[in-house]
């Protein structure tokens, strides 16, 4: 039996709770022990979030612990397992910790906030021996693999260009407006920005070189525009912009155009435009979140292993969106 804890329980804490009890009911070998982060009054709320609607009124939680303080339920609960929804800055804190004192440890996206900060993180899974999962999400959305699936079986030919749009209102929802603070959150570019680079590093590995451009209208970092360059003659571009007005509804956007077609992505749904007809790709409906809490479970408990949950792999994609900061901001300095 495993035991896990969460750590932090804010709409992604409380998404991983959903569906990680309801792998607990299917399997019967894995338990909630312990959470930091909220009551078991507020626990048992059913929200409507963001990220869709999800029920945690009806997890037992009769056996369960409750903490303010992450170190004191990992030193007392002695858990298996962690997941970790804590705030950006926080991120190689608690994983270290965490992996530290003997837990495998599931950590929400972004990494980490610095380099030094993801290498920490990596060093101290391969010194514990324990399994570190970064939950770079879109890896496991049905559509975005079936994107990957065409690139890497060149299934319409070779890829030559592609381009990738995240846009968003500003986000004022989290506790003091930590977000908006680059020093603590990275900004738009490691918060949202990072899921298409993330996308980019998985789909064609990192680029060669890259040029990169920021904004600081409303606040510092709010948007990135990116040009990718790979020896091969592939193109990519991406854009980020969190500082749209309320009204603006939130848009991805994600294009690729290959030899004999173009395979698009909007707000989730895949199309695959032909020379003679669009196709609407058919997809499974499962939850990209349950699918990323299967494979981090069968991973600890059963050591499956897939590219999806390489920590190795996201080190990458951070690495270059690193570069992109770095890149920008030299290039303010020098005007």
């Amino acid at each position: 039996m495993y035991s896990y804890a969460i750590i932090g329980f804010g709409a992604l804490g409380r998404s991983h709770a959903f569906y990680l009890d309801k792998m607990s009911k299917k399997r019967g070998d894995i338990y909630l022990k312990a959470i930091c982060g909220t009551t078991a009054e507020e626990f048992s709320k059913s929200i409507s979030l963001n990220l869709g609607s999800v029920n945690t009124a009806d997890i037992d939680i009769k056996n369960c612990s409750f903490y303010d303080d992450y170190k004191e339920l990992i030193e007392k609960e002695k858990p298996d397992i962690i997941i970790s929804a804590m705030p950006t800055f926080l991120h190689k804190e608690v994983a270290v910790f965490a992996l530290n004192n003997g837990c495998h440890v599931f950590s929400e996206k972004p990494m980490a906030i610095t380099p030094e900060a993801c290498e920490n993180m990596m060093n101290a899974a391969e010194k514990n021996n324990r399994r570190l999962m970064i939950g770079q999400c879109l890896r496991f959305d049905a559509a975005y693999a079936k994107l990957k699936e065409y690139i890497d079986k060149e299934t319409w030919g070779k890829p030559y260009r592609a381009e990738f749009a995240r846009y968003s209102k500003m986000p004022r929802w989290t506790v003091n407006n930590w977000i908006l603070d680059p020093a603590q959150s990275g900004g738009c570019i490691l918060d949202m920005h990072v899921h298409d680079v993330d996308l980019i590093n998985w789909f064609f590995g990192v680029p060669d070189r890259l040029d990169s451009v920021v904004t600081h209208a409303k606040c510092e970092l709010e948007s990135v525009f990116t040009r990718y360059y790979y020896d091969d003659g592939l193109f990519v571009t991406a854009n980020a912009d969190w500082s749209l007005t309320d009204t603006y509804p939130f848009k991805s956007h994600c294009m690729v155009n290959f030899e004999k077609a173009v395979a698009e992505i909007l707000n989730g749904a895949l199309t695959v435009y032909t020379e003679d007809e669009a196709i609407a790709v058919k997809l499974p409906e499962t939850s990209y979140f349950e699918k990323e809490m299967e494979s981090f479970i069968n991973w600890v408990a059963d050591g499956i292993e897939c590219d999806e949950i390489s920590a190795k792999s996201v080190y990458n994609t951070m690495k270059i969106a690193f570069e992109e900061i770095n890149f920008a901001k030299a290039k303010e300095q020098q005007v």
